[in-house]
């Protein structure tokens, strides 16, 4: 009845931060309303500006709905956030409709394009822009959308496989569209790459049976080498080539022997630190004096004899650093790392020594 608040009834004097507030409220729904009416009024004209030209100039409506794509673009940004911000329940995901809206928009305006053209590229330009946006925009969209419990506190995850599955399928649209074969090949190789980065980040997000969560690095070693054999098989199978089982698989095998030793050297071994860094020394050693006689025992016999200067088990006896040309220069640097790792093991397990008497 006295149009004043309980404050003031209680206070006897005035709420002037209140009535400010109330005030500048008032101000900002005028503003915002205004806003909202300015726009729809600008994209209306638009719009019917350019129904009216279409029609007198092709007497049918045919850039007409280039147009419209193009406009719903604008007010995917400009308009939308202003109408969710209406409703309290679209307000907290404002800005994940409005990214959302613009992608269908500007896929709607490539999908038209390519109709009013007459072109074939829509697959590939939808595909390229949609991995770019996300690749983009989900960093950002993702800690405001409502998600299932399970992929909540595994967001970094979702957005990873989100964006290799949009990778592998741009690979795939791209090859299609060129009528190449190469899709199996490029995807391995992908996933392979890809692995070193993304691998480390699923084995720590996600649930892992009991058994298995004491061996992330042995799974990450795995996975990384299965992609390996694959990445090499599939390589083989599209250059026509049949030395995959010959040359290939060997080859490969003999190769990855490094890291597995290195990863049961430095993580299973049931000794000290010091002990362990001299094992993966003393393995760096005797791979690099063993793998180039297994390289040329592959290769003898593939080709039915030496390919390079006959190795020997015991080629670092034949060093002399009186004469660095030629082979001499490569048996000398061989001589150098070989007495070098095993000096340097040598010392590492004397640490270990020392410091387990210590204890």
């Amino acid at each position: 009845m006295l149009e004043i608040t309980e404050h003031e009834l209680l206070s006897g004097g005035e709420d002037t931060s209140k009535r400010t507030t109330q005030i500048l409220a008032e101000k900002y729904q005028r503003i915002t309303r205004n806003y909202r009416i300015f726009q729809y009024v600008l994209y209306g004209l638009i719009l019917l500006g350019c129904a009216i030209g279409n029609l007198i100039a092709c007497h049918t409506l045919d850039w007409f709905f280039i147009a419209l794509a193009s406009v719903m673009m604008a007010a995917s940004l400009t308009l939308l956030p202003a109408i969710a911000a209406l409703y309290p329940k679209l307000c907290r995901y404002k800005a994940g409709l409005s990214m959302g809206c613009f992608t269908v928009s500007l896929e709607l305006l490539l999908l038209i394009c390519c109709i009013y053209s007459g072109g074939d590229w829509f697959a590939v330009a939808g595909i390229s822009v949609l991995f770019g946006l996300t690749l983009v925009g989900l960093p950002f969209l993702l800690p405001g959308l409502l998600l299932p419990a399970f992929w909540e506190k595994r967001k970094t995850s979702l957005y990873l496989c989100t964006e290799t599955v949009l990778l592998l399928l741009l690979l795939l649209i791209c090859c299609i569209y060129t009528g190449g074969d190469w899709f199996f090949v490029a995807a391995t190789s992908v996933l392979f790459g890809l692995g070193f980065v993304i691998f480390p980040v699923l084995l720590h997000q996600l649930p892992l049976p009991e058994g298995l969560r004491d061996h992330k690095a042995a799974l990450y070693f795995l996975w990384q080498t299965v992609l390996l054999f694959a990445v090499v098989a599939t390589s083989y199978a599209w250059s026509g080539s049949d030395m995959f089982w010959s040359i290939g698989l060997p080859v490969t095998t003999a190769c990855i022997v490094l890291p597995w030793g290195l990863l049961l050297a430095v993580r299973y071994l049931p000794v000290n630190g010091w002990f362990r860094a001299a094992a993966a020394v003393a393995w760096s050693g005797g791979w690099l004096w063993l793998f180039p006689l297994v390289l040329e025992y592959i290769l003898y016999v593939q080709y039915g004899g030496p390919i390079y200067n006959p190795y020997t088990l015991w080629m670092w006896t034949r060093f002399d650093f009186s004469c660095w040309e030629g082979n001499q220069a490569a048996i000398n640097v061989f001589a150098i790392i070989w007495v070098g790792c095993f000096a340097f093991s040598v010392g590492l397990a004397g640490a270990g020594l020392i410091k387990k008497r210590k204890k």
